[in-house]
């Protein structure tokens, strides 16, 4: 299906390896708090906001196809 809409954004989950500054680092897990998301990275105690991580995108789509798996 060409017509399929697509947006493209981070997806941030478990053992996804993500660059912190010029360090690489993993996804420890996700938590959303007061409409805030933060990223927790393994070995670190605090949370990180999303914004401050580099992720390359992943394609959603947007409408239905039933017959095709378009996430992750």
């Amino acid at each position: 299906m060409h017509d399929a809409a697509y947006y493209y954004m981070p997806l941030f989950r478990p053992g996804a390896a993500v660059l912190w500054g010029s360090r690489q680092e993993t996804v420890s897990h996700v938590v959303l708090r007061r409409f805030a998301l933060m990223v927790y990275l393994r070995g670190h105690d605090s949370p990180v906001h999303p914004e401050s991580l580099q992720l390359a995108p992943t394609a959603f789509c947007l409408t239905r196809q039933p017959d095709r798996d378009c996430g992750y």
